[in-house]
């Protein structure tokens, strides 16, 4: 099951408050709201899905004098940082198992992972199959 949450554009001038600070799973949609990543905020993400999302959207800069920053701030998946614009994300303390859950799911409908997830050097354990598409698997999201 994917994240029904709907999408949201970044902005640079977002109020970090208005994120979580807490686990879960996140994804990150191009232009066109396609989903280029699904990611996870685990119990060892500074600030949560707040930091990880600032992680992959924003930089140190951006963030000096808020008194906060993730430690690996600045994009390096060249799929994010070329094409990012949406996310949306899911608080979820079993954030491991929902994130598997995801991966598959996008995989089963869509044949292979996220451009992002590929080119992340944390590769998921191996993934099963559901051997059925979800409805809305052809529109990309």
């Amino acid at each position: 099951m994917r994240i029904r949450k709907p999408w949201t554009e970044w902005d640079d001038g977002i109020d970090h408050r208005k994120i979580p600070g807490a686990m879960g799973i996140f994804e990150i949609a191009d232009a066109d709201q396609r989903t280029i990543y699904i990611g996870k905020a685990t119990g060892k993400s500074p600030f949560g899905i707040r930091g990880e999302l600032f992680r992959h959207f924003s930089t140190a800069e951006r963030l000096e004098g808020l008194n906060w920053s993730h430690p690996q701030m600045g994009e390096t998946l060249p799929s994010i940082a070329e094409g990012a614009r949406f996310y949306r994300y899911e608080v979820n303390h079993m954030y491991y198992s929902r994130w598997i859950e995801a991966l598959t799911r996008y995989r089963e409908d869509h044949g292979e992972l996220p451009p992002a997830n590929v080119e992340d050097p944390e590769q998921p354990p191996r993934l099963g199959r559901y051997h059925w598409k979800s409805e809305d698997a052809g529109d990309g999201s």
